[in-house]
């Protein structure tokens, strides 16, 4: 009987250090996704900011370029939000 219960712990030991191998793959796997997504996001942001600082109309006026697309983002949802209420 001592000899089945350490032979059933040993498998349940096993199954739990697989486990744990296997979420800590997918963890990992994850949090390398994460981080190339955020790199391109980056990359991407820092193209569209070079294209604004280069841009002379939005050099003239001195808007920056977060402030502009945040703005641009809340006239949409004004635009939309106020034609359903007429």
């Amino acid at each position: 009987m001592n000899a089945l219960r350490k032979k059933l712990e040993g498998r349940m030991n096993e199954r739990l250090k697989l486990r744990e191998v296997e979420h800590n793959k997918i963890l990992q796997s994850y949090e390398n996704s994460k981080k190339s997504i955020e790199n391109q996001q980056t990359l991407e942001r820092n193209k569209l900011e070079k294209a604004y600082r280069t841009r002379p109309d939005t050099a003239k006026s001195g808007r920056s370029v977060m402030a502009s697309t945040s703005k641009m983002g809340a006239s949409r949802m004004g635009k939309s939000t106020a034609s359903r209420r007429k």
